[in-house]
């Protein structure tokens, strides 16, 4: 058995052992200090058995005025309030303990905490979002929902998981205001969300919509989200009169000073100036920012544009939880009064946008160099930078997309003319786009949603809806679509290929008259096999 004796060496080797042992959970208190600290201040307790206990004042936070002039403020001028960033002078005690513990460490354990800081980082989505608005996430729920089967109810991001406290100190659950008629549409809107500065918004109407259907296929239900409560407006089943919606709805949405959030937020708007004659301002494309946040954080501006990203794929990032988007409950008739099922759906996805733009603001603000807000969506101007710099892009480019399916339909262009056509496009001055273009891109994009293995192009799919849905011909949407406008021959070719890709429900009539008829049987037969079905063709030529 080997002795140490009374050896400096062994001495000191004990004594950096008893070191090591004693500093490590003085670094792991210093580190749970820092969490327990880093909760929203003055309007939030620490409480050991309850967590985080919100005070008796339940509002939402502020929000600056914007304009195109001076758009540097915060959106939520108050929101730094409930941001755990604002917790520093309060720990900075804290963060000098752990500093100091750290240092005493020798260099191995340096490896130990750069092993544990990038798990921190892989594993930031397995805890409860940021809380920065009144209404939080429970801990409890979060993390029962985190352990459920995926793919069950449980498992999926609600609305239902989010607390804040009343003025009398009690637990307050988010209410939901399910209206049926004008009437208690204005009282709730009036008392229950005129006075808020930021509002989430959605829409939900008849799967089998067309143009000429009127208001209630067409804007079936409108939905408004603050922290506290949502408002579900049942349009489709209110009462026939003159003033559909009543004047405090309207003056929500035509305030510049009250936000409204949503994704595809002006294909909504568009649809409510079309059917309702509202001019909705103060409109946030939630796409915007959740592309200048999360580029902007990993260093790829070069990557951010306005394409749409789905409400889907932002909140699992920045909520950290799935959002149920099954195509039963999105196509079902919303046209009838709610089930439970539908109440859940829309009033989770008017809620999620709230909260997803207070999180994905709270980490635009964390950002060094920090962006400024994006301009609202109506005023159609750029994407600024932090170094100043604009983005000139267009909303939902499909320059590129348009061109290729093209040249697949003419199938005897050359590579130089491909390339000759795509700098052509480039040139193209961005006109405003129609409202019934735009309806057919918030149509496609709903629909990739809840098809993400679709195999028709975009181009494809928004000729189709403006044929199938809105009941225009070829040659009208050709000229919607470009000045000058798309072949005629090549939009037929477009709604074919969406109706072979995805199997998708047409008037066999107007089928034959519009398209079909005016293409060769031969030609029908052999690219589209199952449109040949449908018109009869494939047994003709046997």
């Amino acid at each position: 058995m080997m002795s140490f004796g009374g050896s400096e060496i062994a001495g000191n080797a004990l004594r950096s052992s008893k070191a090591l042992r004693m500093t490590l959970p003085l670094c792991r208190w210093a580190g749970q200090a820092l969490r327990m600290t880093a909760t929203p201040p003055k309007s939030q307790t620490w409480h050991p058995a309850r967590g985080i206990s919100f005070s008796s004042v339940v509002q939402s936070p502020n929000l600056a005025p914007q304009d195109s002039d001076g758009l540097d403020a915060s959106l939520y001028s108050k929101i730094r309030k409930y941001s755990p960033s604002n917790m520093q002078r309060k720990t900075r005690k804290l963060k000098a303990v752990a500093l100091e513990a750290t240092e005493i460490i020798d260099e191995n354990s340096d490896l130990l905490t750069d092993e544990q800081t990038e798990s921190s980082e892989a594993k930031a989505s397995d805890e409860p979002p940021v809380p920065t608005l009144p209404f939080r996430m429970v801990d409890d729920l979060f993390y029962a929902a985190k352990k459920a089967p995926a793919g069950t109810t449980a498992s999926y991001w609600s609305y239902t998981y989010y607390r804040g406290m009343a003025q009398d100190g009690t637990e307050q659950k988010v209410k939901v205001h399910y209206c049926r008629s004008t009437y208690t549409m204005e009282k709730v809107c009036k008392e229950c969300f005129s006075n808020e500065q930021i509002l989430g918004f959605d829409l939900e109407w008849a799967a089998d919509s067309y143009k000429w259907a009127g208001l209630k296929k067409n804007v079936s239900l409108i939905q408004l989200a603050s922290p506290s409560r949502i408002g579900l407006f049942h349009v489709a089943i209110f009462p026939e009169k003159s003033d559909m919606v009543g004047p405090s709805f309207k003056a929500i949405m035509e305030s510049p000073y009250i936000t409204k959030v949503g994704v595809n937020i002006k294909a909504d708007a568009t649809r409510i100036r079309n059917y309702l004659n509202i001019d909705s301002k103060g409109l946030i494309e939630l796409s915007h920012l959740y592309k200048l946040v999360t580029y902007s954080a990993e260093g790829r501006q070069d990557e951010i544009n306005k394409k749409l990203v789905p409400l889907a794929t932002q909140v699992e990032q920045y909520l950290h939880l799935p959002l149920y988007k099954g195509q039963d409950v999105r196509t079902s008739d919303w046209t009838k009064p709610l089930d439970m099922d539908q109440v859940a759906y829309s009033a989770s996805d008017a809620y999620a946008g709230l909260q997803l733009f207070a999180t994905l603001d709270h980490h635009r603000q964390q950002l060094n160099p920090c962006p400024p807000p994006p301009y609202h969506a109506e005023l159609n101007l750029p994407i600024r930078l932090a170094d100043g710099l604009e983005l000139s892009t267009d909303d939902e480019p499909v320059v590129d997309t348009v061109v290729e399916t093209v040249v697949e339909a003419t199938a005897t262009v050359t590579a130089t003319a491909t390339v000759k056509s795509k700098t052509t496009a480039s040139k193209r001055s961005s006109a405003p786009k129609d409202s019934r273009v735009e309806i057919a891109e918030d149509r496609v994009a709903r629909y990739r949603a809840t098809h993400p293995e679709a195999l028709a192009s975009t181009p494809q799919l928004r000729a189709y809806f403006m044929w199938h849905n809105q009941g225009l011909d070829p040659r009208t949407i050709a000229h919607l679509l470009r000045d000058p406008p798309l072949k005629t021959s090549t939009v037929m070719v477009y709604i074919l290929a969406a109706i072979e890709h995805e199997k998708l429900p047409v008037d066999k009539e107007r089928l034959k008259q519009e398209i079909a008829g005016r293409i060769s049987m031969n030609s029908v037969c052999s690219r589209w096999p199952h449109i040949a079905a449908i018109l009869g063709l494939a047994e003709a030529s046997i």
